[in-house]
């Protein structure tokens, strides 16, 4: 859905700080379950999502989503 859209840089920062004014409005403002939530959705709309600008063409067949942990990524 996000390939072939171009580099959009300015976009996901926009999107990661909207993302993190939501878990303040369910009340998930500080902590650890704060904290990976956001570096999850940070790194997967910095690399997995913005992995293919060009075109959809692109992306692999079979694509996995990659597996997240309390600690960070666990596998791509």
């Amino acid at each position: 859905m996000h390939s072939g859209n171009g580099e959009h840089q300015d976009m996901d920062a926009k999107a990661i700080a909207c993302f993190d004014r939501a878990l303040d409005d369910v009340g998930v403002s500080t902590g650890e379950l704060r904290t990976v939530l956001h570096d999850y959705f940070a790194w997967a709309t910095a690399h997995s999502m913005a992995a293919y600008p060009d075109s959809a063409r692109d992306v692999p067949a079979g694509l996995r989503i990659p597996t997240w942990g309390w600690g960070g990524l666990l596998s791509r």
